[in-house]
């Protein structure tokens, strides 16, 4: 998981901070799919808010929202 890590584009904020908060939420919430969620959401989130919403593919909005569904009903 690291390596992936490193091999990011350090400079591009964007893609950074959501791989850096799926890495750190799954060992602290122990479960792969809420660290998943997470970063999905965040992606979608900092994409949204930086203004880049063309580069986010129609599926990640829709996995996001399903993912915001599944963390508010539960």
């Amino acid at each position: 998981m690291t390596r992936g890590l490193s091999e990011l584009d350090w400079e591009d904020v964007t893609e950074v901070v959501p791989a850096v908060i799926t890495a750190i939420s799954m060992p602290l919430t122990f479960s792969i799919a809420t660290g998943l969620g997470l970063g999905f959401i965040s992606y979608t989130a900092i994409k949204l808010l930086s203004g880049r919403t063309r580069e986010v593919p129609i599926a990640v909005y829709v996995i996001a929202a399903a993912f915001i569904l599944k963390f508010s009903l539960v």
